[in-house]
């Protein structure tokens, strides 16, 4: 019988491996039926099982899944993927680069992050993982921090390097100089007021969160969070963002992937590195979020934190003649969730094709706004500029009055699941029997906490993968229709246009 070809799967030891082609996959019920089992997406992991061909198919097995899958469905090199989470109200995106680095740029306000990470690398049976995370926290808002207090506090999840703005929200302190709760705002020579508190090394954010001071009292989330991650040992380094710093990623070849910071842009008055304090504390540290570009290949995806109005205007007006060179992108992940408050020109320079929104159920801020989708589909690329939503994802009739009720009898099995556990377990007489029953218990309500974490997970998360030269945006269909279960657009790179273009 004919042998799969060896350009089309990877080796690792007696592990045999491939990837999902573009744009996506099916696992099918046999070696002859036409039926799928499981819908895979661009770059997705495949075990293989067999390397023996039968009816141009071999047998593998992904997202828990086995079947056949067509070998012209599959291929050996990993894509770039970007998961937008739907983590409620704030921003949380995972990156996963080619070569397997892993990056949380935000993570929201509550525990969805944390949810999705633990049904992501399957927590409960793994105590640890093979490789570091990096994190990136955009800045001192708690709907981009906040869910990082879950994540710190679960002993699989270590971090290496913690980046940030450099601008930390903290109590004042007026024997310390700290005026705001952003530190020090000086007027200098110019007449216009600074922020002169950039927490720019390790040592300096590391005193911050370690001193007792800082963890109490008003202003004192971000660093009563932040120093969860201290437990960790050996401790992640800090290290603060600004246009300074370049490259986190590679250099900008053109057929590399890289990772560039473009904001907060820093200035030097009267001797000092500083930062404009942009008219009040919330403007200041929203307005100086750390914006990158990554680059993979021909593709350009820009995210960033909460830009506003005032910010936008000020990086437009630092990178001058380069601002559209910079900051144009393909797809781009909306600042502020979609708030109004935004630099007409900034969204020009971006110029993208596809904007991703990040927005929250049940809050008082109506995001995404209406004249800023206006303005989104206005500014992008193309006749037809294409808006994603994680809220929206998960927000028409059939989520609300079929998928709620059943997320609640979700809750409610995990629930029983877990106080049949606790009560079992304080009345616990240790027999082989009794030991047996107590590990049931705990399987149960494990099993019933991951069917949550993948419920949460499915609905509403944008997907983005790409080889740099074609690119998929995928959201989950409320229901498995004939076709597969993704609702999925398909991109590629256009010589003449030399932008993605839709396919």
């Amino acid at each position: 019988m004919p042998q799969l070809n060896t350009t089309l799967f990877n080796t690792n030891g007696s592990r045999k491996f491939t990837y999902a082609g573009f744009p996506d996959a099916k696992i099918l019920k046999s070696e002859t039926s036409s039926k799928w089992e499981q819908h895979l997406l661009f770059g997705d992991y495949i075990t293989i099982l067999d390397t023996e061909v039968v009816n141009d198919r071999v047998l593998v097995n992904s997202r828990n899944k086995t079947g056949w899958i067509r070998i012209g469905d599959i291929q050996k090199n990993r894509v770039l993927e970007v998961n937008f989470v739907d983590i409620g109200q704030g921003d949380g995106c995972h990156m996963v680069t080619p070569d397997d680095q892993h990056y949380l740029i935000d993570a929201g306000k509550g525990d969805n992050m944390y949810r999705y990470l633990y049904w992501r690398f399957n927590l409960d049976k793994n105590d640890s993982l093979p490789f570091k995370f990096k994190a990136i926290v955009s800045h001192p808002d708690n709907d981009h921090y906040l869910g990082f207090a879950d994540i710190f506090k679960e002993s699989a999840i270590e971090f290496d390097k913690i980046y940030h703005s450099g601008i930390v929200q903290r109590p004042v302190d007026d024997t310390k100089g700290w005026n705001t709760q952003l530190g020090e705002v000086k007027e200098l020579s110019d007449g216009e007021d600074y922020l002169l508190s950039l927490e720019l090394t390790d040592a300096k954010m590391k005193a911050i969160l370690s001193d007792p001071q800082n963890s109490s009292g008003t202003g004192s989330q971000y660093p009563e969070t932040m120093a969860l991650s201290l437990t960790q040992q050996p401790q992640p380094n800090f290290e603060a963002l600004n246009n300074t710093t370049g490259f986190l990623l590679g250099s900008g070849g053109d057929n590399e992937l890289s990772l560039k910071v473009i904001a907060p842009i820093i200035s030097q008055k009267d001797g000092k590195q500083v930062l404009p304090f942009l008219k009040d504390n919330g403007k200041t540290k929203n307005g100086h979020s750390v914006l990158l570009m990554l680059k993979f290949n021909k593709l350009r995806v820009m995210l960033g934190g909460d830009i506003n109005e005032e910010a936008g205007e000020y990086i437009n007006h630092k990178l001058g003649a380069n601002a559209k060179m910079e900051l144009q992108a393909d797809i781009a992940k909306a600042c502020h969730h979609g708030s109004h408050l935004f630099s007409y020109e900034f969204l020009e320079n971006i110029n993208a094709l596809g904007t991703v929104i990040s927005s929250g159920d049940n809050e008082n801020y109506s995001h995404p706004r209406p004249d800023t989708l206006g303005a989104i589909g206005k500014t992008g690329y193309s006749k037809k500029p294409l808006i994603f939503s994680t809220e929206l994802a998960r927000s028409n009739k059939d989520f609300s009055s079929t998928t709620i009720p059943e997320l609640v009898k979700k809750y409610r099995k995990w629930e029983e699941a877990e106080k049949a556990y606790e009560d079992f377990k304080a009345n616990f007489v240790d027999t082989p029997a009794n030991r047996q029953i107590l590990s049931d218990l705990k399987e149960d309500k494990v099993k019933k906490y991951k069917e949550i974490n993948s419920y949460l997970t499915r609905y509403g998360m944008i997907s983005l993968r790409s080889d740099g030269e074609q690119m998929i945006v995928a959201q989950k269909l409320e229901k498995d229709g004939r076709g597969g279960k993704y609702d999925i657009y398909k991109f590629r790179f256009d010589t003449q246009e030399q932008r993605f273009v839709r396919k």
